[in-house]
């Protein structure tokens, strides 16, 4: 998405993109505290998890679905009609998609072992991104929020990004996920699986660039590509791995200071 800017309102931590958090990151805490209120009044558990897990995924789908009809009817992305190759759900974000899918929907060995991928991964890559959104393009066109066909993309790119941050917290403080430092190793072999599929998709489609593993749009290790590219895959690979890892090794700590605090 074009991230053309307009004075000072625009860019990160200009009036849009903080007014953007102001908005989200209530609304997801509210939720968190009104899912979680009614988990421990009522004495729910695994089913009641899956269930909210079931609702996000649902939710972002239906974003999905308006983003692609958006891009169909405007010309802003290759014409009317068109549907822009880059926009396919295939970036490290999308993977959400299927993973609370497979999570909430298809309950089994394969939805555990993915647990530590979307809890770690996506919490450390959403809360980058909510944090530096200008260099992801989210931000669109125009300098506020108002209610116009411009903002789709970014109230479209903010809510799914805010389910992105409300489900790996969902998942954590309500024990349906237990977080361990040796689950580093799942998340790892699930982000190496999905990356592979971003590089074979970006190879077969020639003008994309999944998980920045093609031209590194918005990437600061992009000047690598040309002559460096084991490097610059193995400097967002052990970034991932590196920040996963962290996000394990706090949540795992906070989880059992609480315990003791108990």
């Amino acid at each position: 998405m074009n991230s053309y800017r307009k004075g000072e309102n625009m860019g990160n931590f200009g009036s849009k993109h903080l007014l953007g958090l102001a908005w989200v990151v209530p609304l997801v805490a509210l939720v968190l505290i009104i899912t979680l209120f009614i988990r421990k009044r009522k004495g729910l558990g695994e089913n009641y998890d899956r269930g909210v897990i079931k609702a996000a995924a649902l939710f972002i789908w239906i974003w999905e679905a308006v983003k692609t009809i958006y891009i169909f009817n405007s010309a802003a992305y290759g014409g009317v009609g068109d549907y822009t190759a880059y926009m396919l759900p295939f970036h490290i974000c999308s993977m959400a998609l299927y993973a609370f899918w497979i999570i909430g929907f298809h309950p089994g060995k394969l939805a555990d072992f993915i647990k530590p991928f979307a809890f770690s991964v996506m919490l450390l890559v959403t809360t980058i991104i909510l944090i530096v959104p200008d260099f992801a393009g989210i931000l669109g066109n125009l300098p506020d929020w108002r209610l116009v066909a411009d903002n789709i993309m970014p109230f479209q790119s903010f809510s799914y990004h805010g389910t992105l941050l409300f489900v790996p917290l969902y998942m954590v403080l309500s024990g349906f996920y237990k977080p361990r430092m040796k689950d580093i190793g799942k998340a790892t072999l699930v982000l190496l699986v999905t990356a592979l599929f971003a590089f074979t998709m970006n190879k077969i489609l020639g003008e994309t660039d999944f998980m920045t593993l093609e031209t590194g749009s918005g990437n600061p290790f992009n000047y690598l590509i040309a002559d460096q590219y084991l490097l610059y895959f193995l400097l967002l690979l052990g970034v991932s791995v590196g920040g996963s890892f962290i996000t394990l090794a706090a949540a795992q700590g906070i989880k059992a200071c609480f315990a003791r605090c108990k």
